[in-house]
Order: C-alpha cells, then sequence, then structure tokens
C-alpha cells in the first residue's frame, strides 16, 4: 500500500474540511442574523429554504473564485498558522529512471521513499477521520437497530381512516402510495424512506385523535413528502458527520430542522380553511400533551417537537396567511446576495497575484507519480534561492528530506526547498525575492545532488510549475 499517497490525501481531505467547515460557519452566522432580522418580513417559506446555502457549501467542494467573495477578507496569515507546512516524503522519480532505471545517478531507495512524513497535521486527520467513522457506525446501527424493530408493524386497517388519508393525498395532490403503519416503538407519527415512503403513528394515537385531528397529523407527515424533507435532513445528517468537530454546525442543524417544521405547518395550512387555522394549532397542543418529549430519529420527520418550538409555531399559526408560503423579491433577493458573497471562493485582485521564481539553476523534472514535486538537477552547491519574499517557518534537517528550508509567503502559500547541502537561513528570518537560503545538495533519502522543490496553498501542494509560469521567470 502507498502509504505516501494515504497520508497526503488524507491531509488533503481534512485541510479542505476544516478550512470549509470555518467558512460553513461564517455562513451559519450569516443567515441567523438575516433571519432575526427577517422575522417579520420573510416569509415561513424562506426561514427553512435559506439554510439550503449551507447545504450547497458544505456538499460542493468547487466554487468560482470571486473578488467580492466574503472570505477574500479572512485573515491568510492567520490561516496560514493553522496549517503547520507539511511536506509529504517525495518519491523522486526522474524522466530518465522511468526510461534507463539501471542508469540514474538519483535512484532512491523505493522503500524508504515510500514512507509518509508524519507531522501534528497528520495527526489531526487521522483523529478527524476516526471521528468520522465513529459517527458513521453509530448512526449506521442506531438506524438499522429502529429499522428492525419496525419491520414487523403492521399496517393500519381502519377504513375510515385510511378514507380521511386517501383524501388528504388527493387534496395535496399526491398520487404516490405511501402506507399507514402502527408503531410500538415510536413516541410520535413519522415519516420514513426516500424511495418507499411510509407513515408511522403510534399505537395509542389513534384512539386519541379524532377525524380532524388526524387530518392535521396526516397532511403536515405528506407536507414532509411533498418537500422532499427526509432526502434533505439524510444529506445533512451525512455532512454533519464528516463535520462532526464544529458544534456551531450541529446548531445550525437543529436549527433547520426547526424551520423545517414551521415550514410544513405552513404548507398544511394552505390546504385548510381560514376557519380550521385555530384547531390546526390545537391539535399541535395536544400533541405536545400525549408526547412532551419525541425522540428526534435520523433520516425520518416526524410531528411533534419540543415546548419552545411549539411556542414558536404555534405564534406562527396564529398569524398565519395563506402567502406566508410564497417567496417575496426581497427574501429572493437577500438568498441570492448571500449565495454571490458566500459560496465562492476567495480570490486575489487583479495584479496583487503571488509570483514565483525558479529556485535554482539546472534541469527541472517533475515527479511522474506526484506533480506537485518538482526536482531541479545541478551540480553540488549550487546556490538555492527563495522562490518570493516571505519569512522562514522552518530552517533544519530532517533524516528523510536532509537538510530542509520552509517559507511562508503571502496569500496562504508555503515553498519548501529540501536535500540541501546548507542552511544559509534560520528560523523566523524575513527573506526577500531571490535571496540565497541554501545550497543543492544530498543530503537526507537522496543518491543525488537535486533540490526537491514544493509549493503548498492553504497546506495543500499544488502543481509549482503553473505557479512559476505566472511569476514569468521560467
Amino acid at each position: 500500500m502507498d502509504w505516501q499517497w494515504l497520508t497526503l490525501t488524507l491531509n488533503q481531505a481534512f485541510t479542505w474540511t476544516l478550512y470549509n467547515s470555518i467558512e460553513a460557519s461564517i455562513l451559519v452566522i450569516l443567515i441567523l442574523l438575516c433571519q432575526q432580522l427577517g422575522k417579520k418580513h420573510f416569509p415561513i417559506r424562506w426561514h427553512h429554504a435559506v439554510w439550503f446555502l449551507l447545504l450547497w457549501k458544505l456538499a460542493v467542494p468547487w466554487s468560482i473564485d470571486s473578488t467580492i467573495s466574503l472570505y477574500n477578507w479572512l485573515p491568510t496569515s492567520a490561516w496560514a498558522s493553522i496549517q503547520e507546512a507539511h511536506p509529504p516524503t517525495e518519491r523522486i522519480i526522474l524522466a530518465s529512471e522511468a526510461l534507463h532505471p539501471h542508469e540514474s545517478a538519483l535512484q532512491l531507495d523505493g522503500s524508504l521513499a515510500n514512507e509518509a512524513s508524519f507531522s501534528w497535521i497528520s495527526l489531526l486527520s487521522l483523529i478527524w477521520i476516526g471521528g468520522v467513522f465513529i459517527f458513521a457506525i453509530t448512526m449506521t446501527l442506531s438506524t438499522y437497530r429502529l429499522l428492525s424493530q419496525l419491520k414487523n408493524d403492521v399496517f393500519v386497517q381502519d377504513e375510515a381512516i385510511l378514507r380521511v388519508f386517501s383524501q388528504c393525498q388527493k387534496q395535496m395532490g399526491i398520487t404516490k402510495s405511501i402506507p399507514l403503519r402502527v408503531s410500538h416503538q415510536l413516541t410520535s407519527p413519522a415519516l420514513m424512506g426516500i424511495w418507499r415512503p411510509q407513515i408511522w403513528l403510534p399505537e395509542n394515537l389513534l384512539d386519541k385523535l379524532n377525524e380532524h385531528e388526524l387530518r392535521h397529523i396526516f397532511l403536515h407527515e405528506l407536507a414532509h413528502w411533498k418537500r422532499r424533507d427526509i432526502p434533505v435532513n439524510s444529506i445533512m445528517s451525512v455532512l454533519l458527520i464528516l463535520n462532526w468537530f464544529n458544534p456551531l454546525l450541529w446548531y445550525a442543524a437543529s436549527r433547520m430542522r426547526q424551520d423545517q417544521e414551521m415550514a410544513c405547518d405552513a404548507l398544511a395550512l394552505t390546504y385548510l380553511q381560514e376557519s380550521e387555522v385555530p384547531r390546526y394549532g390545537y391539535t399541535m397542543i395536544k400533541m405536545l400533551e400525549l408526547y412532551a418529549r419525541p425522540k428526534q430519529i435520523h433520516f425520518t420527520v416526524g410531528f411533534s417537537s419540543s415546548k419552545k418550538q411549539v411556542k414558536r409555531r404555534i405564534e406562527m399559526i396564529r398569524h398565519f396567511q395563506k402567502r406566508a408560503y410564497t417567496w417575496t423579491l426581497s427574501g429572493i433577493v437577500v438568498v441570492m446576495a448571500l449565495g454571490v458573497f458566500t459560496l465562492t471562493d476567495a480570490t486575489k485582485a487583479l495584479g496583487n497575484e503571488q509570483a514565483f521564481v525558479v529556485p535554482a539553476e539546472g534541469e527541472s523534472r517533475r515527479d511522474f507519480t506526484d506533480p506537485t514535486i518538482l526536482s531541479i538537477i545541478n551540480k553540488l552547491n549550487t546556490p538555492v534561492k527563495a522562490a518570493a519574499a516571505g519569512k522562514v517557518l522552518k530552517a533544519e534537517y530532517n533524516i528523510k528530506m536532509g537538510n530542509q528550508v520552509i517559507l511562508e509567503h503571502k496569500g496562504g502559500y508555503q515553498t519548501v526547498y529540501s536535500h540541501l547541502e546548507k542552511l544559509e537561513v534560520t528560523a523566523g528570518a524575513t527573506v526577500t525575492q531571490g535571496q540565497l537560503i541554501g545550497l543543492l545538495g544530498s543530503t537526507g533519502r537522496s543518491t543525488g545532488p537535486h533540490l526537491a522543490f514544493q509549493v503548498l496553498e492553504n497546506g495543500i501542494p499544488v502543481d509549482p510549475t503553473k505557479l512559476l509560469e505566472n511569476g514569468k521567470t521560467q
């Protein structure tokens, strides 16, 4: 197994997840602020729909660079300090090696070259992936146990109840067959199943609600299906597993489900006569009395909620108007503005791009297995210069990389110079572009004089040749 590739991939995945989670936290704060400021101005549907921006931010791994992105204001130096440089141990395979493996003067010991370097970012990556597995297994087992307990539940046979349910389906324009089942385990009504949806009702519920109250329950659960809330909740649950370390996202998911319940209430109320609206609120109060502590289950959507949330929902029902479920121009504008400023990536203003120069003279070749490594081959003691102005993060000997210098630059960039014969700078020093930082050598695990050069952007290795070309130095 290629441990170097595995470690690098894991580090990159964790680094991206961490940075994306930080950006998502900023979006959560903005959403909560907009909800608070627009509490009386934006429709109920908007309060839930705006959370889809967070889903997009967490789920989509790419976005467009924009000079108006909110994240341009993030201090890149602070972010770079979070991510101490963690260059992988490279396996230098030159073009000449691929063609003439027995003639190359720069062959490395394969068993040694495949070993991945270990750093604190690697440790954090292991903790992160361990947490992902634990949360994924726990959530899967809890869901499996619940489904195992429910698989033998009987279907509702009462014709009067089925007639009410069928009328609700027709009224909402739902043609898909959705069975009704009676549960001994659940403490409140719940809709489950993405492709084969079913509604479960607590065993003692049917005897305690009249026909009108059952109709309110059915309209609410069918509203969940019509709004596709189960797939949305499932996606959010998976994203929470990947971002388990961020408590703000867990809070955001809880608020999202609360707003989801209110949006379902609003949709259900649009199918009721104005005189029936207060009775819907009474049904909710009755459900709270029957099931004071409903159990929240992943990949399901239910009816009941906490007392605090019910109070908020009752207040919405009391002032409900049919237009509360429609979009407003102001709501659309706010969502679009949040998307433009938060779903784009930071970029530098034109003319402020970081420019890099080739750090040493010689023949440049890239590793076939890792394009982020540039090997510059030349005579021993060839001057090695700083590719850009910056600060020396490290200048020390590494058993695998030999004498190594790591520089930190503006824009979240870092450059790594390995296998040097001699170091000409010390940690903490400030260097200018083109300043001598060391002499080309063959220290560490290397059998020929060369410079192993890498560039990292926000802690992630990138192709150095593209940046060198942008600097117009090659």
